[in-house]
């Protein structure tokens, strides 16, 4: 990450370092959508359903789609169903880069994956288990292939996104996943009354206690998630600095 940042120049590697250190604080990861018509009108009453975010940041995490264990993905949307207090909130969010550049075409494809996506994973929530790895491959190979259709888009649409995700990963702030995850949780947390017209209540005792369980789970580890962004941001900083002295 530090090669990426020097590369960009001294200023725009100080603007990013400066969005890193503002996002130390979970609850300024996200942010309502600056242009919410755009997205509501391409998504139509499914989105209404959900609740729509952007973030400066793009998330990295382990490939699962790779044997090789130090292989990332980067992502520049993300799509969460979370418990909070009897009710089940589903989250779509994108990087406001990415909204910023992509064309309408792309986006109506991106949008319908993320709607494919959470039917899929809403079905896996229904048995009321976690998924592995291998099923969370295959639901997203799932969601490509019904929004490709669904969308009719081009394979020259898709390549220029591709390219667009590239070009995002190494100009954007990139954060682990887990990070995002509980950043996105204290956004919920903290805007929870105007927020709360979202919310599905739980259908049964069974399903509001899985969600109470994930929730605690989710919250087991949220603590170790911000103080190891924390340190990776240190980290960040000191390459950064390393490398222009010229020690790397």
């Amino acid at each position: 990450m530090a090669g990426h940042l020097t590369e960009s120049g001294p200023k725009e590697c100080e603007r990013i370092l400066q969005t890193y250190r503002e996002m130390e604080d979970p609850k300024r990861v996200f942010r309502p959508l600056s242009d919410p018509d755009r997205i509501t009108k391409m998504g139509g009453e499914e989105a209404k359903g959900y609740i729509l975010m952007e973030t400066d940041a793009v998330t990295f995490f382990p490939s699962i789609d790779s044997s090789n264990p130090g292989a990332l993905d980067f992502a520049v949307a993300m799509n969460r169903r979370y418990y909070y207090r009897g009710r089940w909130f589903s989250i779509i969010s994108f990087n406001s880069e990415y909204l910023r550049q992509v064309s309408d075409r792309i986006l109506a494809y991106a949008l319908e994956h993320e709607f494919e996506m959470g039917r899929l994973y809403q079905q896996a929530f229904r048995e009321m288990r976690k998924l592995s790895p291998g099923e969370k491959l295959e639901i997203s190979r799932l969601a490509h292939q019904t929004s490709v259709k669904k969308s009719r888009i081009s394979l020259e649409d898709l390549l220029d996104e591709e390219k667009l995700m590239a070009s995002l990963s190494e100009s954007q702030p990139v954060i682990p996943k887990p990070y995002a995850e509980t950043a996105l949780l204290a956004h919920l947390e903290d805007n929870i009354p105007r927020l709360e017209k979202f919310g599905r209540e739980s259908e049964d005792d069974e399903e509001d206690a899985f969600g109470a369980e994930l929730y605690d789970e989710f919250e087991g580890w949220s603590l170790f998630s911000i103080k190891s962004y924390r340190l990776f941001v240190r980290e960040a900083v000191m390459g950064v600095r390393e490398a222009y002295r010229g020690y790397v």
